[in-house]
């Protein structure tokens, strides 16, 4: 049960990101991504979303970087053509734990069936769905992994993909 509550907390902190990042969006431009993040095509492979992601908080949070932590699962899949907009890491008790934000111009509806669809796939028992508009998550288990994923509808039409782990 030591692990939930650590879970929890990381949860709590990425749902005042959450918040703190809609007050800080100012819509202005967003921040260089670091060379090393996740390549940005849009979802056949062929385009760059730069132009068409939506902007990302202009100021992060203490200990946050636009990219996805080293502490990120391999286990959990990154929505494609997606951009990081906002990750953190951290080892807690040796378990490793990470919150990330993605951005993409696709619908909550159309993220939620991808993450729904492939962690089915890869083995994952998914503990909890809700699957409506405007409240697109998943809580998902794979042996020693939990994640959590939340598709909220951003205001230009695409989706923030907020990702919790702890494997």
């Amino acid at each position: 049960m030591h692990r939930s509550r650590k879970f929890s907390s990381l949860a709590a902190v990425l749902a005042m990101t959450c918040v703190f990042t809609v007050a800080c969006d100012s819509g202005t431009q967003e921040p260089a991504a670091p060379a090393d993040s996740v390549p940005a095509t849009s979802d056949d492979g062929t385009g760059s979303l730069d132009d068409a992601a939506p902007p990302s908080p202009t100021e992060l949070p203490e200990g946050s970087a636009a990219a996805i932590p080293g502490e990120f699962p391999d286990e959990v899949p990154i929505y494609p053509g997606s951009l990081p907009a906002q990750g953190k890491g951290l080892v807690s008790d040796g378990v490793p734990m990470a919150a990330v934000q993605l951005k993409t111009t696709d619908s909550p509806k159309k993220v939620y069936d991808f993450y729904l669809d492939k962690l089915m796939r890869e083995g994952w028992t998914i503990e909890e769905r809700e699957g409506l508009e405007g409240k697109n998550a998943i809580s998902a288990t794979n042996g020693k992994c939990t994640a959590t994923v939340l598709a909220a509808p951003s205001e230009d039409g695409g989706s923030s993909i907020f990702l919790l782990t702890e494997c």
